[in-house]
């Protein structure tokens, strides 16, 4: 799946980062809390820490392996085996390089890592109620970056929720620093609104758009290559005069709007406002959200289109 690159799927029984972990968790006893919760650690006689790659595991299982790592995650993540397929194939997800941690054969945790050319992202990273505070989530990552750095990455990107300090925390130890602030947003429902009717096209044309106007500083899945391999019920609706967003029409109770873009010698034009105008049209009783991947450098282009923040907000964090 993707551009994955080739890397050794051995398990990292004897890793510098699996021998850190033992020693740490047989001899800790103090407090500590680890990304996805908080736990006290407890001494581990000296366990063995098994790293299973994706590609020994259907998608089924890894499902169940993401759902039993973030259980009990602050923002509630649910996702099907064709959910995360489908959306893993965007993000050109490595199945080599991604992988489930194991300790003494139980389930610990999952790491799973997108990579396109020398740009890698963390694309998913949860430690079992368990085994949080124990020192396990450091052993995962730092066997991850040793991999990307023996693959040869440039850049290794990631998201989390800036209220989960100790995951962040976790990301700077290792040399994430933070580069943007991403947020999200909601309108309510306007079942008044009247638009012109709404165009729509595929999303490889907005792709080959926001790829030409050179507006590729923006977090993984909303760089073009994400943009362009997005299935339905994912579409693109436009105006035929420059303006296009990327939207989901199919749910019952709210619109997902992902990113709205206008050309840029079109911008200042009320462009935008007409566009949203006639997506609030179609959404009827329906509320329209942005999840939180829009750069804080935007918020005041959505207030000034009606939109409120929503509650919590990720950082974009680079090494």
């Amino acid at each position: 799946m993707g551009r994955a690159g080739r890397i050794c799927s051995r398990t990292a029984r004897s890793s510098p980062a699996t021998r850190r972990y033992t020693r740490r968790s047989s001899r800790r006893s103090s407090a500590r809390a680890e990304p996805g919760g908080a736990g006290v650690s407890q001494p581990m006689n000296a366990p063995s820490f098994d790293w299973r790659p994706l590609t020994s595991f259907s998608w089924d299982a890894i499902a169940e392996a993401f759902r039993r790592s973030y259980e009990g995650y602050v923002i509630p993540i649910r996702l099907t085996a064709q959910q995360m397929e489908t959306r893993f194939a965007a993000e050109d997800l490595s199945m080599a390089q991604s992988g489930i941690g194991y300790v003494d054969g139980e389930l610990a945790g999952i790491g799973l890592v997108a990579r396109r050319g020398r740009a890698a992202r963390l694309a998913a990273f949860g430690v079992a109620p368990s085994f949080r505070g124990k020192g396990l989530a450091s052993a995962m990552l730092q066997r991850i970056v040793n991999a990307n750095a023996a693959h040869g990455d440039g850049t290794m990107e990631l998201e989390v929720f800036e209220h989960n300090t100790p995951a962040v925390k976790l990301y700077e130890r290792f040399g994430f620093t933070r580069k943007d602030r991403l947020m999200g947003f909601e309108k309510p429902s306007q079942s008044s609104a009247a638009g012109r009717d709404l165009q729509f096209s595929t999303p490889e044309a907005f792709a080959e758009r926001i790829a030409a106007e050179g507006e590729l500083d923006l977090p993984w899945q909303l760089q073009p290559e994400t943009l362009a391999r997005l299935s339905a019920p994912w579409q693109v609706a436009h105006d035929g005069d420059g303006a296009c967003a990327l939207v989901d029409l199919s749910k019952e109770a709210v619109v997902d709007l992902r990113l709205l873009h206008v050309a840029p010698h079109l911008r200042g034009k009320g462009k935008a406002r007409a566009l949203l105008t006639a997506i609030e049209a179609s959404a009827g009783e329906r509320p329209i959200r942005v999840p939180q991947l829009i750069p804080s450098r935007h918020q005041a282009l959505a207030k000034a289109l009606g939109f409120a923040p929503l509650q919590h907000c990720q950082w974009r964090m680079v090494r």
